[in-house]
């Protein structure tokens, strides 16, 4: 599609810069048509999706279920509609990278932005909504700004599902979700519930915490293997500085079989970040850290 440039204008929106793109479109910066602020405008050209129903129906029901959330590790929809033959949805504007665009980051760091997002993802859960798509790039860090600290915002619920839902949005065999995160049941085509997302969160924190993922492969039919034969890689072995007791913590949350993993994606957070702190050099330090423990 031919993108948008600078100071041209869409609904009222004038293009400032483009930020990125995605699997269903293109995202930009835009000044509101009213409003003395930035969104970030998501647009997808129509007459490419024309002879893909499917593409087009996944783009406008993203705008349908974000619309319902209001959680503040949730990047917020605020409208949608179609010009000049274009789709566009309006959503909050997160001044800062994605989570795909951190190395090296600190473990303290890492656990802060899985916490958040794993709260986001029962969140979501709790609304009957599974995000199937969980990973680095759609994990948004707003930058610290006037006294309030980083924040992680969890977008792009471009291929979510309603757990009741019995419309495909996806043809049988066709994974949407990017191979490196998805879940074992995901690339087998099995049933998804919760405990799914939790998986890729965990495969997601993972990247987070040594810049390498729990699997390898360079290609689908070795990530279908990998995520349903194979054992994830240690953490302590890949980051000598982070103790043995977090590899126990992923081996569960990365568990081949959904029941074996964790009741949430927070009760798994709060496991890792309760493991990590377990080491004595870090006790000190550890209650103030620890996020509030979920229920049991």
């Amino acid at each position: 599609m031919t993108e948008l440039r600078p100071g041209e204008v869409l609904a009222g929106y004038v293009i400032a810069r483009r930020v990125g793109a995605g699997g269903s479109g293109v995202v930009y910066a835009a000044r509101h048509p009213r409003l003395p602020r930035l969104t970030a405008l998501k647009i997808l050209k129509r007459d490419e999706v024309a002879e893909d129903d499917e593409v087009w129906r996944r783009f406008e029901r993203e705008a349908d279920i974000a619309a319902h959330f209001d959680h503040p590790n949730i990047v917020q929809i605020y409208d949608r509609g179609v010009a000049e033959d274009r789709f566009w949805i309006s959503m909050q504007f997160v001044d800062g990278a994605d989570a795909g665009e951190l190395h090296h980051v600190s473990p303290e760091r890492a656990l802060s932005i899985g916490g958040e997002i794993g709260a986001a993802l029962d969140y979501a859960h709790g609304k009957g909504v599974l995000h199937r798509d969980v990973k680095p790039s759609n994990i948004l860090i707003a930058d610290q700004e006037s006294g309030r600290p980083e924040r992680a915002l969890l977008t792009d619920f471009g291929i979510a599902r309603l757990r009741d839902e019995t419309t495909k949005l996806t043809h049988t065999g066709n994974i949407s979700a990017t191979f490196a995160f998805a879940s074992p049941e995901q690339v087998s085509g099995k049933p998804v519930g919760p405990r799914s997302d939790q998986y890729s969160l965990a495969c997601t924190l993972f990247v987070l915490l040594t810049d390498q993922r729990p699997f390898t492969a360079d290609n689908p039919l070795a990530w279908v293997h990998a995520h349903t034969q194979e054992k994830p890689r240690r953490l302590s072995e890949l980051n000598p500085a982070l103790p043995d007791a977090l590899d126990d913590v992923f081996e569960r949350a990365l568990a081949k079989d959904p029941e074996d993993r964790f009741d949430s994606c927070v009760e798994f957070a709060y496991a890792a970040t309760e493991a990590y702190y377990s080491d004595p050099a870090l006790a000190v330090t550890a209650r103030a850290r620890l996020p509030h423990a979920p229920p049991r």
